[in-house]
């Protein structure tokens, strides 16, 4: 026993050692709004971790931009200052040289790049771009190569989820959809402006089968909601008994912070009491306008018995 002691000492110690000399490259790809409006520009925030006790030598991110769009400029943290990236057809090229570790103790964090990519406005709504974005070493035995993937839908409403529901009894069939407006991110000096809603003049709301008559149209003024809330804010009817008559029952609208990353600006919306052909479908759209802005979205389904689940186009292939 005591010839063993040494001898696990030092496999421990081995072990130690090559775990403290683990080395990776580690990239990340993130939208900083969603959805995105044809025409408009986009940010992609590329975010690189490099755990290694030595620096990578002989980095590489290559950005691949989705059919439709084109790359603007970029920035690179802490300062912001401007980052030349080489495009070749729909890449986008950033040689980073040697890059140290980083977000470990005593060492700074990593070093994020900022790309603005500007969608072309003849790009259809709907459309979900796909992009990704790899990272490579020149030491590639020591540095694996990295890939990872964002998806970002084209329009100025997604429907992320919703469903309608057909009732046993005549008459009594409802809808609920969940949208996202837009996203907000951390402030940078190329992030746009998410989109927002301007209730001050009211809000109309739309649903119904994409192409036909909406089966609910419903105009909603400031004065009938209740909000709450001085930074993030939430607002909803304030008596949903006087919208019935009307098919709405449920309107929900959620402001979030400014600074707060990863959120929307959301809308809920569900009908009441209506009677809803069986082969309703195969597309929902929601249709909101508010502030003389106009925000639309068709979701596809998948049938589920008596309901119709609903998801944005952007639910990964």
């Amino acid at each position: 026993m005591a010839k063993l002691i040494p001898a696990l000492v030092a496999c421990l110690l081995l072990g130690f050692v090559h775990g403290a000399a683990a080395r990776s490259l580690d990239v990340s790809l993130d939208d900083r709004v969603d959805p995105v409006p044809a025409g408009a520009d986009m940010v992609y925030e590329l975010d690189l971790d490099v755990t290694s006790d030595v620096p990578a030598p002989g980095v590489v991110l290559t950005l691949t931009l989705p059919p439709g769009t084109s790359f603007v400029s970029a920035v690179r943290q802490p300062d912001y200052a401007p980052i030349a990236g080489d495009v070749v057809g729909n890449e986008v090229r950033f040689d980073l040289g040697e890059e140290p570790s980083c977000n470990g103790k005593n060492i700074p964090a990593c070093a994020a790049i900022w790309a603005l990519v500007h969608v072309d406005g003849g790009v259809a709504p709907g459309t979900v771009l796909v992009a990704t974005v790899v990272a490579t070493s020149s030491d590639s035995a020591n540095f694996a190569t990295d890939t990872h993937t964002a998806y970002t839908s084209v329009g100025t409403l997604a429907i992320r989820k919703g469903r309608v529901n057909f009732s046993a009894v005549p008459g009594r069939d409802r809808i609920q959809l969940e949208a996202d407006v837009g996203r907000a991110g951390w402030a940078s000096p190329n992030d746009p402006l998410p989109p927002t809603l301007d209730l001050s003049s009211g809000i109309r709301v739309r649903m119904g089968e994409a192409g036909a008559a909406p089966v609910v149209d419903v105009t909603v003024p400031f004065a009938a909601f209740t909000c709450i809330g001085s930074a993030s804010v939430r607002c909803r009817l304030a008596d949903a008994k006087a919208w019935r008559p009307l098919g709405l029952d449920r309107l929900n609208v959620f402001f979030p912070l400014d600074f707060q990353q990863r959120n929307n600006a959301s809308v809920l919306v569900r009908s009441y009491d209506l009677s809803l052909p069986d082969d309703v479908g195969p597309d929902m759209r929601l249709t909101i306008d508010a502030g003389g802005a106009t925000f639309t979205d068709d979701a596809l389904h998948a049938p589920a018995g008596r309901r119709l689940i609903y998801t944005h186009t952007q639910a990964k292939p």
